[in-house]
């Protein structure tokens, strides 16, 4: 009796074991990574974007219009040329508003709706169509919303990865995109 308790103990073992080994092997094929949108996106695909050759987007779902390069760069030879500016969140609304009196165009930043409208789901670093937004920088980006919280955070869409977060600190110098509505 002994000795069939001590061999049921290790093909009990046994089997166990290599159902283990099973399992962790099988497992490897679900890790999946998310593709740089870069490689995902096919040269030249716009998406639901009409780009002009003045360096804006017009987003054909929501009829928003985007400047296609972040807020100090301007847009040449299909290229974004120039500084991005860092600023603080007020710093930003107020450029923004000394952006519109200069163009004569009412410029302001993104809703955080309109800025994760255009983040690609698929993919990361940046989580944003390049051939649209061609020098987009990698890093939270503000939007025009006060959040929930108390008065010193801002919203941002973090653009590596398209999430957005209502907790950054308005005092932070972030880079922001300009949108205009259509008109």
């Amino acid at each position: 009796m002994f000795r069939s308790t001590r061999l049921f103990g290790r093909a009990l073992f046994t089997t166990v074991t290599g159902l283990s080994v099973l399992l962790l092997l099988s497992s490897c094929n679900d890790y999946q990574t998310e593709e740089n949108c870069a490689d995902a996106i096919p040269r030249g695909d716009k998406g639901r974007f009409e780009v002009t050759n003045a360096g804006l987007a017009r987003d054909t779902v929501t009829g928003t219009i985007w400047y296609r390069c972040s807020a100090g760069q301007r847009y040449s030879n299909f290229r974004c040329k120039g500084d991005i500016l860092f600023l603080t969140w007020d710093q930003a609304i107020e450029y923004a508003e000394e952006f519109s009196q200069k163009s004569g165009v009412v410029w302001r930043l993104p809703t955080d709706d309109e800025m994760i409208s255009v983040t690609e789901s698929a993919c990361v670093n940046p989580a944003i169509n390049l051939n649209v937004f061609p020098e987009v920088s990698v890093d939270n980006h503000w939007t025009s919303s006060k959040g929930l919280h108390q008065d010193v955070f801002r919203c941002a869409v973090n653009t590596y990865s398209g999430r957005m977060s209502c907790r950054q600190a308005r005092k932070i110098a972030q880079p922001f995109l300009l949108v205009r509505d259509d008109s």
